[in-house]
């Protein structure tokens, strides 16, 4: 009676998930687990959700009743991803290693990830080599030389790290951005402070790196003000029409994802320019890419003060807001672009000017000088020809 019970239960849970009633399928689905049943499914189906949710604890203790009942290859499956997003790489690997047996590609990719995470690289290059058609594994294998460089207690899951592994991108934010998030905690507003720590981060890096330009290029209100005091404060010329030879630093403010980045560089490409792409933001719309700026300052959502246009960034405090609305204690403001490049400019120009000490810029270069298999570093120094 009580096994018809909780199957019952768990029909209902999947009709309630069916319909996007994920509330009520949650219900369900505990009920069914409360009663103890002898089979697995609603253990797995709940534990699905609380991984989905981030409750990676709550999901893994679920996924352990649900292998009980026998070695279902999707639990065992399941528990391999959650140990992996707890970082218990070894149990991670050793359910892989049991799932892969059937010869599921993906299965492969991802206990090649394991492997990786542990350092073990010829034993994740010849598990991955194994299913080259599959796209993830090319794109791990394309990141392996840059995962060599890493000692065993460095983390192979922040943001920074996970834009150069796969990327390619140099990030010049700074870490943590700890004092720096000046807005609610769903974005970052990069206020002219901000920007002057990561222009005298990119100053810093053209002197040593020895990267010379014609110029600097940047259009429109959103992007023209970076370009203007980029140029200001390294002594170079605004460029405004491409032309084949030119070595060009490309400015943007926030940069949404590859497809914004590779719209704002073709014409200079298309035009057989030597360009280097450098963005205050970035916010990430899809996997890191090598299409993204080759520099960039704060990697999330971001806006700058002179140009915001997203409704995120022009989120305003407001205590009526419902609290199931998408912007809970906060409304929605109008749109604001400052046409005024020139002022925006003098702005950022001044606060590069008075931007003191940067305590963390040692640290981010540092971090550079031992990972240094970036896109910025192809470019050639001197007179000649990028590589």
């Amino acid at each position: 009676m009580m096994r018809q019970l909780a199957r019952k239960l768990f029909e209902r849970g999947r009709q309630f998930e069916l319909q996007e009633r994920v509330a009520d399928a949650i219900e369900a689905y505990r009920k069914a687990c409360e009663l103890k049943p002898d089979f697995s499914d609603p253990y797995l189906a709940l534990a699905r959700i609380e991984a989905t949710r981030g409750r990676h604890q709550e999901a893994l203790e679920l996924l352990d009743s649900a292998a009980s009942f026998g070695a279902d290859p999707q639990v065992i499956e399941w528990r391999a991803y959650v140990h992996g997003r707890l970082r218990h790489f070894e149990e991670a690997l050793a359910d892989y290693r049991t799932v892969a047996l059937g010869g599921d590609p993906h299965v492969r990719v991802n206990l090649g990830r394991m492997l990786l995470a542990l350092g073990r690289y010829d034993e994740a290059a010849a598990e991955l080599d194994c299913v080259r058609d599959d796209e993830s594994a090319v794109q791990l294998l394309e990141a392996l030389p840059r995962y060599r460089e890493f000692a065993r207690d460095e983390r192979l899951d922040d943001p920074r790290t996970v834009r150069y592994l796969f990327g390619g991108t140099l990030v010049l934010g700074t870490l943590g951005d700890g004092g720096l998030r000046l807005n609610n905690s769903r974005y970052a507003l990069l206020t002219p402070r901000h920007c002057a720590l990561t222009l005298g981060r990119l100053v810093t890096l053209r002197a040593r790196r020895g990267w010379r330009f014609d110029g600097v290029a940047g259009l429109g209100a959103h992007h023209a003000p970076v370009a203007i005091a980029v140029g200001r404060i390294l002594g170079l010329p605004c460029i405004e029409t491409p032309a084949s030879g030119q070595r060009v630093l490309l400015c943007s403010a926030a940069v949404k994802g590859p497809v914004e980045a590779a719209t704002l560089t073709r014409p200079w490409r298309e035009a057989g320019a030597h360009l280097m792409h450098f963005a205050l933001g970035l916010v990430p719309t899809g996997d890191p890419s090598p299409k993204e700026p080759d520099l960039v300052g704060f990697v999330n959502r971001c806006a700058v003060p002179w140009y915001r246009v997203e409704p995120f960034a022009r989120l305003q405090a407001d205590a009526e807001a419902p609290a199931d609305s998408p912007w809970p204690g906060f409304s929605v403001g109008p749109a604001f672009v400052d046409p005024n490049a020139a002022r925006v400019a003098d702005d950022l120009v001044t606060a590069y000017a008075a931007r003191g000490d940067d305590d963390r810029q040692a640290a981010v270069l540092a971090w550079y000088a031992r990972h240094p298999q970036v896109r910025a570093f192809d470019w050639a120094s001197g007179a000649g020809e990028d590589p």
